[in-house]
């Protein structure tokens, strides 16, 4: 079955938590913001007979629409679309246009780009993307045409003159362009420099430096806001994949550590390596690369329930967007390999009430089972989703989620923090278990272990129970 795109996913998900609370609970995800004022007032599209875009080739998760009014959809290959459409991708994907009969451009992860311009006068061909931030590959074949084209993002221009080249402009990073072959004009500010030469091969500049030359000199030096800047619980996260056969290198692209090659945490590992007041844990076995997302409203959780579940924070693996403003940190991203791997997001200290949604999306490799775990200063939460109960879809819980997920899927659970008795009560166990059968050392079988497991989630249940009811007088004695 295919999967439900990732806001669709977290709404339906709301709908049926709110009706179960209101006689009701819910939870609903947004995927994060899009948009630059800056790049907002371009310029109309231009004159000329419009050239038509063919979508040739789509990876992962990517949405277009055809105009300002109208809605978003997903991408397919052999669509065809026309000036003033824009599109977006997620995490890890792509889409690929060309604008016959030369020009071909490619835009890759969390990037959106409009094409405002792409007309055609007789022999002159003007073409304009705008980028509101992303990375994009832009290459003019040339076919006896004479091309006006430049890519436009919020801090940076690139004009392209018959040649191959990238603009890329992603928070916190700063902007760079890049000329496979031919030349290009980069302007950065006040500042207008050529990348590559007519008959040149590869050259990168980078916004503020002098060109190739500047570029290549900033890139032999290690840069000290990433050099020995991990927390002391990073460290020790680290140290353990490491421990584990794991291997740590770093992403100057996504901004963050990567592990690749480890394995994840076996159920009775855990709590005991996870570093905050408040945990995620997402663990899978197959030979796969997916990612953890965390979603924050914060707030009341039966409040929120009723008012409908809003993204105020968003944590994922990189991109700047592995820190919260409450201090919810995500350490690194795991990339995975045979063995599988483990995402962790934790906050080390105070961390806020509220609704929390628990995500994984499935990046590459082979379909793989997942397990969700969150802990609230090391006690089991319970987690909220769909199970097929009784014949029919319903809302479970379990402390512990484990599920099948293949490519192009996404999957999520709600979480309150902190617990919410109404919701524990009303809410129906997951048939397959409460908790689900998790990972565990090869030849130890979960149902040897998981009575020890279900003891410490109904012990750690009973007691958040019996502490709600104990009265304030009590608690002084």
């Amino acid at each position: 079955m295919r999967s439900m795109p990732i806001h669709s996913y977290f709404c339906a998900l709301g709908l049926i938590c709110m009706a179960s609370v209101c006689a009701s609970s819910a939870l609903a995800s947004n995927a994060p913001a899009t948009g630059a004022s800056a790049v907002g007032a371009a310029s109309q599209p231009g004159s000329g007979t419009p050239m038509r875009i063919d979508v040739v080739a789509v990876t992962g998760l990517v949405q277009i629409r055809t105009g300002d009014d109208q809605p978003w959809v997903t991408a397919m290959p052999h669509m065809v679309l026309s000036e003033g459409a824009e599109l977006r991708t997620g995490p890890h994907s792509s889409i690929t246009c060309v604008i016959p009969p030369d020009q071909t451009f490619t835009l890759d992860r969390l990037g959106t780009v409009r094409v405002q311009d792409a007309v055609r006068n007789g022999n002159k061909v003007k073409t304009d993307l705008i980028m509101k931030y992303g990375r994009t590959h832009y290459d003019i074949e040339g076919a006896g045409l004479e091309h006006e084209a430049t890519i436009t993002s919020p801090s940076s221009t690139l004009a392209v003159r018959g040649t191959d080249v990238v603009l890329c402009d992603q928070v916190p990073f700063t902007p760079y362009a890049i000329s496979n072959t031919g030349r290009a004009s980069f302007t950065y500010g006040h500042s207008t420099i050529s990348v590559g030469s007519k008959h040149g091969s590869y050259a990168k500049a980078s916004g503020g430096t002098d060109g190739s030359a500047g570029t290549g000199l900033s890139e032999t030096v290690v840069d000290p806001r990433y050099a020995a800047s991990l927390t002391a619980s990073d460290a020790a996260l680290l140290a353990t994949e490491v421990a584990r056969g794991a291997v740590i290198s770093y992403n100057p692209v996504s901004g963050i550590q990567t592990v690749s090659g480890g394995r994840p945490s076996y159920d009775s590992e855990l709590p005991g390596t996870l570093p905050g007041t408040l945990d995620f844990v997402l663990r899978w076995t197959g030979d796969a690369n997916l990612n953890l997302e965390v979603g924050v409203d914060p707030g009341d959780p039966l409040t929120n329930i009723l008012n409908g579940f809003q993204k105020v924070e968003f944590l994922y693996p990189g991109y700047g967007l592995q820190n919260s403003p409450s201090g919810g940190h995500i350490p690194y991203d795991d990339i995975g390999g045979p063995a599988g791997g483990e995402e962790i997001a934790y906050w080390p200290g105070s961390h806020p009430s509220g609704l929390y949604g628990i995500g994984v999306q499935f990046i590459t490799g082979v379909p793989t089972s997942y397990t969700f775990n969150v802990f609230e200063n090391g006690q089991p939460v319970e987690m909220f989703y769909f199970a097929t109960l009784d014949g029919f879809t319903q809302l479970v819980k379990s402390t512990q989620q484990t599920r099948p997920i293949g490519p192009g899927q996404f999957a999520g659970s709600l979480v309150a923090i902190p617990d919410q008795q109404l919701l524990d009560l009303i809410i129906p166990d997951d048939p397959a278990g409460n908790p689900n059968p998790g990972i565990n050392p090869p030849g130890v079988s979960s149902a040897a272990i998981m009575p020890a497991v279900r003891a410490l989630a109904i012990g750690a249940i009973s007691a958040r129970q019996q502490s709600a009811t104990v009265t304030p007088a009590a608690r002084t004695h």
